[in-house]
């Protein structure tokens, strides 16, 4: 089987039989947004991911400042989704021969000014030459353990929110793709500078939410993520899905449904939650009242026999487990 036949999720299932093992410091394995690690005061949360050009950018479409700014942004992302607090960070550059120096500095830049705004220091990593540049980086950061939230949390009956509004991202990217000449887009913007909700995440467990994700592949695909760990199925409404301005106009103007650009686009880096009914309306005033992010109940959490679907205003439900990106599958929406 090639990693095309079996697809982003089937390859970690295959890699946690080989690599996990019974130890009582691991508190979540492979499989979550992060993993978690026993502490003497808090646990500790490890997250890290690799941004390769040609497949997660294009070295002639985003600066070096933003790319450093988004490698920390992704990485951020999870950490909240967790509850996380984020501390320390390590970054591993592979680099062509002539890039300029310039390039190099520029690009630590963006990273050190979103990490300022989170007390994230830059501790170490590693530089290698490549044929194409990549970057790779960790992060360590605590949460206290009665703060930590996983996916495997939801309960039939709970309510699904989102933060913020989805589709930006993938319509800024479009843009992009498509050589628009407004770099300034909001759209655009939102494609570059995501903002990882760590204040949002910890308002939201310390009033209650059960479990939780970061939106970095879609909606569709991180509530299907959260149904298969809860063992639990879920169901959106289309009517309810807050979409971000301007994502219609790119969705008609690509002959694209703004849908798929708010379902299945990925890198809003928005969270999804799950809350017991009677504590949603103290879970979104509160992170309303504090942060000034929007919340929104999308949907809710039914039984795994009804599975994982979208519900649109004729009552009919369609699956929506299938759609999100996949890093392996050739046909990937939007790339």
């Amino acid at each position: 089987m090639t990693l095309e036949e079996i697809g982003e999720i089937k390859l970690i299932e295959e890699i946690s039989k080989i690599i996990q093992k019974e130890d009582k410091r691991v508190l979540v394995p492979v499989g979550d947004d992060a993993a978690v690690c026993v502490s003497p005061r808090h646990n500790t949360v490890l997250t890290t991911d690799i941004l390769v050009e040609e497949v997660h950018f294009k070295l002639d479409s985003i600066l070096p400042y933003q790319l450093g700014y988004k490698a920390l942004a992704v990485n951020l992302s999870d950490i909240a989704a967790m509850a996380g607090l984020p501390r320390f960070a390590l970054v591993s550059l592979g680099l062509k021969p002539k890039t300029e120096l310039k390039w190099i500095q520029e690009f630590y830049r963006g990273m050190m000014a979103l990490g300022a705004n989170y007390d994230v220091t830059v501790v170490g990593g590693d530089v290698s030459r490549a044929a194409l540049v990549s970057v790779t980086a960790t992060i360590v950061g605590e949460v206290e353990p009665e703060l930590l939230r996983r996916r495997n949390e939801a309960k039939v009956g709970h309510r699904i929110l989102v933060t913020g509004k989805l589709g930006a991202a993938a319509a800024g990217l479009l843009l992009l793709d498509s050589g628009i000449e407004n770099p300034d887009s909001e759209l655009i913007q939102a494609h570059f500078f995501p903002n990882p909700r760590i204040t949002e995440a910890r308002i939201a467990s310390q009033e209650g939410a059960s479990a939780m994700e970061d939106i970095s592949d879609g909606l569709a695909r991180e509530i299907s993520n959260i149904a298969r760990a809860s063992k639990v199925g879920a169901r959106i409404f289309t009517q309810k899905i807050p979409v971000a301005p301007g994502v219609k106009k790119v969705a008609k103007d690509q002959n694209k449904h703004f849908l798929e650009l708010a379902l299945a686009g990925g890198e809003d880096y928005e969270l999804v939650f799950t809350v017991a009914p009677q504590k949603v309306g103290q879970v979104a005033s509160s992170i309303v009242k504090k942060t000034k992010t929007l919340v929104t109940e999308v949907g809710e959490i039914v039984p795994k026999e009804s599975g994982v679907l979208l519900g649109n205003d004729d009552f009919r439900d369609f699956p929506l487990d299938k759609l999100g990106y996949n890093h392996f599958k050739m046909n990937n929406f939007l790339r």
